[in-house]
């Protein structure tokens, strides 16, 4: 495995010792020279780097001679900022400089390639100390073409650098020598999430592991909202945290959750060859989820409020400009009864796992926040007939069926789906205030959809006739 290596330096001397001393490993490494501050932001913002050694004293451009640290110190921070994974190197003229210890802050004790030991993320170098480069340089050489030990199969998905090295650290700090790794999941945000199953070197399985990867803001977001919320649920439904990484992979970070194995099947899969058997799972995974909505005390609020949970104010307007939802205003000041509780908040087909029996996991926690309570199995009901699945045709529902989602008998007439459909508004009823607590769930999770360019707008226009018939009826 190649390392891939960024040098800031404008000393044409100090540049032809570093490729010097990487050409004398017996490991590969990619060598990108920035000479100045500019270059290296953005060689920083368009390309993926496991390692980077910085001089702080470098110009701002070509040609110029502003030699100054100050824009080796802007260089150190927009990498910790774009790509805070990768192990920073920091070449000085004097360990005494005072603006040593504001980065010295930036520095972290991590096991960054699995390798069973705790190194520093940001080192420093004094230059006239070079000769001792090739021992760091060299070790971090080294732990990073380990990496080319895990053998890695991909089912039908893609990763970036980044991710590989992420999935293979991962792999690694577990004893893995192989490393199945497999899409789950059809979130719209930006993340990945993956399901690996790891093999130790007798090809006996370890585990399986449901990771998600993706920026580390992100991540991080995604464990605090675990450990807030998701702790709270039985550990039965819900994937046991394992670690989070954030080092090693650029600007790629991963949590990593340990499955229960035959979780083998999403809600849409079961949905697609049996009706009964997903309205039965739809049925565990509202208990699954009843700690989070039990016992929560009803609200006064407006539609707005609980559309502001998920589509933002001025997002909002110019959805309901773009397609004439000139009613909308008025549908937004509704007062209404809410029972508001934390919520999973992106709870599609895709993101639950079903097994034998019925039994259940829900997978991904990037959304986990408060709303009201029907906000999950209208979701789940509505995402059906939105996102990609094989139940999905332009045969049901069509627009004059949308038009009477308020109205389920009349609604699901010649679906093909009708217990998975009916155990969802079964759910919706049971958490809900009210009809209009119900209404005002769907009304936002539409809105939602609208945004993305692949969801079907006649279809989500036609559905919101229907929700506004449910809020007139209440």
């Amino acid at each position: 495995m190649t390392a891939h290596v960024l040098i800031v330096e404008d000393d044409e001397d100090y540049i032809a010792e570093l490729s010097a001393i990487f050409g004398g490993l017996a490991a590969p490494s990619r060598l990108t020279v920035a000479r100045n501050r500019d270059e290296a932001r953005t060689l920083l913002d368009s390309e993926f780097y496991d390692f980077a050694i910085l001089d702080l004293k470098i110009p701002t451009g070509n040609g110029t001679l502003d030699l100054d640290p100050e824009h080796g110190k802007f260089v150190f921070h927009h990498a910790r900022k774009v790509t805070p994974g990768t192990k920073l190197l920091v070449l000085t003229s004097s360990p005494s400089d005072d603006f040593i210890a504001d980065l010295l802050t930036q520095k972290h004790d991590s096991d960054i390639w699995g390798e069973g030991a705790k190194i520093d993320t940001v080192e420093f170098l004094r230059k006239i100390n070079i000769d001792r480069a090739p021992i760091t340089i060299g070790k971090v050489v080294d732990a990073i073409h380990a990496l080319d030990g895990i053998e890695l199969e991909l089912r039908s998905v893609n990763l970036s650098t980044g991710e590989d090295r992420l999935v293979r650290i991962f792999a690694r700090r577990f004893g893995a020598m192989r490393c199945r790794a497999s899409k789950i999941g059809a979130g719209r945000s930006g993340a990945k999430t993956l399901r690996l199953q790891l093999f130790d070197g007798s090809g006996a399985p370890l585990r399986e592991v449901v990771a998600k990867l993706g920026s580390l803001d992100r991540v991080q977001d995604e464990d605090r909202r675990y450990e807030a919320n998701v702790v709270l649920l039985n550990g039965a439904v819900t994937p046991r945290k394992m670690s989070m990484l954030e080092f090693g992979a650029g600007p790629t970070a991963g949590l990593f959750y340990q499955l229960a194995q035959g979780h083998d099947e999403s809600m849409f899969a079961v949905m697609a060859k049996e009706d009964k058997r997903a309205a039965s799972a739809v049925a565990a995974t509202s208990a699954a989820l009843a700690d989070w909505s039990a016992s929560k005390a009803e609200t006064r609020r407006t539609v707005a409020k609980v559309r502001a949970c998920w589509v933002e104010d001025e997002a909002a307007k110019a959805l309901q400009a773009k397609y004439g939802l000139d009613w909308a205003a008025e549908f937004e000041g509704k007062q209404l009864q809410t029972r508001w509780c934390c919520v999973h908040g992106d709870l599609h087909g895709e993101n639950i796992l079903v097994a034998n029996g019925n039994k259940i996991v829900i997978i991904d926690y990037g959304d986990v926040g408060m709303s009201a309570a029907s906000y999950d199995p209208v979701s789940l009901e509505l995402s059906a007939v939105l996102q990609q699945n094989d139940t999905i045709s332009t045969a049901w529902p069509n627009e004059a069926a949308c038009r009477k989602w308020h109205d389920l008998d009349a609604y699901l007439a010649d679906c093909p789906i009708p217990g998975f459909i009916r155990a969802c508004r079964e759910w919706s009823t049971a958490v809900a205030a009210g009809r209009r607590e119900i209404a005002a769930s769907a009304y936002t999770y539409l809105l939602r959809q609208l945004k993305y360019s692949d969801t079907d707008k006649q279809r989500i226009l036609a559905l919101l006739e229907g929700v506004r018939a449910c809020m007139a009826s209440t």
